[in-house]
């Protein structure tokens, strides 16, 4: 049984919080706010795929945080943007190329914010599958390149069952 509930054809519904932590997000190990954080950036990952339509293989979300208060949410997109050849973005399909890939969704949220300091912040990555459920987040070496230089203090990311995982640099 997956976080959402089919209710027809490609529509879902959003359990409640309390149903997602019964689902093992793994939020009960965090501090309580930071627990509220994380379980925000899984309910905005599922209701946007929800209203964007996951019919695509996945949708990546990142938002950043400065405390709890939401800062700016980042989706992946098939458009490149040129500062991807600055983190060395490379194409899985073929990585001796120069060609990038799209812009991911941690380069969507801090494009958005519009600025390069984000000492102090929280970043959270999720991703939801076709089956509308939380999947592996882990970001790539390109991402791991730009949120270590743009010097995020806490990253955080869901693992292969759904639940949310603290990364260290």
């Amino acid at each position: 049984m997956g976080l959402l509930q089919p209710k027809g054809r490609g529509a879902v519904q959003l359990r409640d919080v309390r149903g997602l932590l019964r689902e093992g997000l793994g939020v009960h190990r965090f501090p309580e706010s930071l627990a509220r954080t994380l379980l925000k950036s899984a309910e905005a990952s599922l209701a946007l795929a929800d209203s964007r339509g996951v019919w695509i293989r996945c949708r990546h979300f990142t938002f950043v945080y400065r405390g709890q208060r939401l800062v700016s949410i980042g989706l992946n997109s098939h458009k490149t943007h040129p500062r991807s050849l600055r983190y060395g973005y490379k194409s899985k399909r073929n990585p001796d190329s120069d060609w990038t890939v799209g812009t991911h969704s941690e380069m969507s949220a801090v494009l958005k914010m519009g600025s390069d300091d984000c000492r102090g912040l929280t970043l959270v990555n999720t991703r939801v599958n076709r089956k509308g459920a939380l999947d592996y987040s882990r970001p790539c070496e390109g991402c791991l390149n730009l949120i270590a230089s743009l010097g995020f203090r806490d990253v955080y990311h869901t693992s292969r069952d759904g639940s949310f995982v603290r990364m260290e640099f």
